[in-house]
This record gives structure tokens, sequence and C-alpha cells, in this order.
């Protein structure tokens, strides 16, 4: 259907192929799988006679961990998430993919980063960082924002809030938040953790079985993941706050004046094409009074896609669009991973900014051209 007849085609197009992304991942992975035979393979056999490997193993290994991941994704996809209306047969579209379907190697990508992802929030391998990313979030609220006995618990806002471990750890301490997320990918593997999954540790995944660079032992790739660490529906209270609003946070915030209390990001203010819009509508729907902390980095996520806008700003040049509505209480420099491999040779380290601002009486102004 054209998006003349139909102004929803679009987004239901989007919404499907991303879950056909996640069916589709068992011949994805083995078509990597066959790449690596091909190279060795292609190899003399005195090379192959130095190579400790016996390949019948390895691809059987790889085999069965591929099975693993490809029945985990298969869970992922469920109408209940997607932003169009559905009817009853689009709605049993979304287990089928279509023959001949292609699926567009961004898509491809962010199968893989998703796994990776649910260590980084639901394993008790991602606490560490968990550690150094989400609890000097929390601990500033606590400082600057408590709870107030007796009181209405504190609205926070989660930007970015990927697989939703942020919004489920601040409800869990007393606060009423919300966690915000655009990628279908990350929302459909929230919605099996906070929906669909009622025992710790219930899901295995391999998350890094197609890495095969930087491995000290053959194996390090092959490590099983047992996820989640703790289950939402067994752990929040009958007065537990916590929500999720699917959508692009300009979009679905802009018109929510003074509603929040405070907004937490970490990894967040660089997602954006302009960083001077988040800074413009965080500023509009704190509340006077209200909290802003943040952790992350200035990587800029658009700077290397062609044709496409992103503003990249030192943070020399942000602080100041910042400190126009807010006041600074705390700034420092902290390190940080992101979807680290424990096992891997190589690791980045993010020298992130952590701030902590109270958000002034100054009214915001201007309004930046719309490049989400």
């Amino acid at each position: 259907e054209s998006e003349s007849s139909d102004p929803d085609a679009s987004e239901r197009k989007h919404f499907f192929e991303v879950c056909y992304s996640c069916l589709r991942y068992r011949e994805d992975a083995w078509r990597e799988v066959a790449r690596f035979q091909a190279m060795g393979n292609a190899l003399p056999p005195e090379d192959r006679a130095l190579w400790s490997l016996d390949p019948n193993a390895w691809v059987e290994s790889i085999g069965v961990a591929i099975e693993v991941n490809a029945r985990f994704l298969a869970m992922l996809p469920t109408p209940d998430v997607c932003g169009a209306p559905m009817s009853q047969r689009q709605a049993r579209a979304v287990y089928d993919v279509p023959d001949g379907h292609h699926v567009a190697s961004r898509n491809t990508s962010k199968v893989r980063t998703t796994l990776r992802q649910f260590v980084r929030d639901w394993a008790v391998e991602g606490q560490a960082e968990r550690d150094a990313t989400y609890t000097p979030l929390m601990q500033a609220l606590q400082r600057h924002l408590p709870i107030m006995p007796g009181q209405r618990k504190p609205r926070v806002l989660c930007p970015g809030s990927g697989l939703g471990r942020l919004p489920f750890d601040l409800a869990r301490i007393g606060y009423a938040a919300q966690g915000n997320e655009f990628s279908y990918h990350m929302i459909l593997g929230s919605h099996l953790i906070y929906n669909r999954t009622d025992r710790p540790g219930c899901h295995v995944i391999f998350p890094f079985i197609l890495s095969t660079v930087n491995l000290k032992t053959r194996s390090d790739n092959m490590r099983p993941i047992h996820i989640p660490d703790v289950v939402p529906c067994l752990t929040l209270t009958a007065e537990s706050e916590v929500s999720m609003a699917a959508g692009e946070f300009v979009a679905v915030y802009e018109r929510q004046l003074g509603e929040w209390d405070a907004v937490a990001t970490a990894f967040f203010l660089d997602t954006a094409k302009n960083p001077v819009m988040y800074i413009r509508t965080i500023a509009d729907i704190i509340r006077p009074g209200g909290i802003w902390t943040n952790l992350g980095p200035l990587l800029y996520h658009f700077a290397d896609v062609e044709d496409e806008v992103s503003v990249e700003l030192s943070w020399e040049e942000l602080r100041p669009c910042i400190c126009k509505y807010f006041d600074f209480v705390e700034e420092e420099q902290r390190e940080a991973h992101y979807t680290l491999n424990q096992g891997s040779l190589m690791r980045t380290v993010y020298r992130c900014v952590f701030f902590v601002a109270r958000r002034n009486s100054a009214r915001t102004s201007g309004r930046s051209n719309p490049v989400y």
C-alpha cells in the first residue's frame, strides 16, 4: 500500500524489516561461517597443517551456538510494539518472512548489536558496565532529587534507554521512571524481558560467536551468557512505577513542557544529529529546579553516515548551550566501556562527560530544523 492511501504503511514496513532481520539471523550467521571456511580452505596445505583446529568440530560448535541464538531471536518479534495499527493478517505476517526477502545490512548489524546489548543490560557479566554508567546517574538523582516519604515519586525520563535496564533500576529504588527508545530491535528486546520472561537466567545467548578477532583462545567467542540476571515482573512491586515509550525522543516529548522532574541520559547526547535540539527539548520538559544528569562520550553516531546531517560539537562548545538553561552542580570525566567482550584482547575505553545540572528559570528560545 502507498503512503498516500495508508499513512502508516512505511512504519509497518520498517517494523516488518526489523522483525525479519531477527528471524533471518540463522541465514546471516551461516553466510559468515561460510566466509570463514572459504578463507581456511584457501590456505596451502602447509599452512593448514600448522593450524591445530579441527574444522569440522569447530563448525559444529559454532553451529550449535548459531542455532541457540536463532531460537532466542525468533522470540523477539511481536506485533504488540509496532507503532502503526495492524490487521490480524498483518499481525500474523510479523512471524513469517516472505520468500525472497532481503535483510538490509544495517539491520543485520543491529541484530548482532542487540545480542551484545543484552549482556550490557541484563547479564551478570554486564554489571561492571552498569556500575560505571547507570549507577552514577542513579546516585546523582538520590543526592539532588531524593525520594521524600509521603510525597509524589519524582518522575524521571531515560531517553535512549536501549533494552530498558536504567528505567527498571530507577523504578526499583523508588522513582517513577520511563524509558524512551527509537530502535525497534531494542524495543522488541525490552518487551521480551519485561513482559515475556518469568525466570532469571532462562534465556541463553552466544553474543560473541561471530567475533573472530582479538581472541586469546579459540573458544573465547563461544561463551554462553545467561539472561536476565533479574526479572522485572518478579522484582518490581505493585507500588513500582516504570513505563516505556517508543519513538524518536524529540517527536515524542517536545510538547510535554515542564512535566518531568528529571532526565537521566546514558550514552545518549551524541546520538543526536543536532545535539542542540536535544538540549532544548530536555530544557523544555524538565520543570524549573529539576535535574538533568548525563554520562557519555561525544562519538556522534551520524558522523560517518553519508548524506546525513551531523552537527559534531566539542564539549567546550556544547557546555555553554547547556548553561543557557541549566546550572551545573557536578561535572567530571569518567571512564566507561560499552558492550565490552570480557574475553577480547581489545577494549575501548570511553572518556565520558558526567554532569549533574539543575534547570534554571530561563525560557527556551529558538527552534532547530527537524532533522530526526
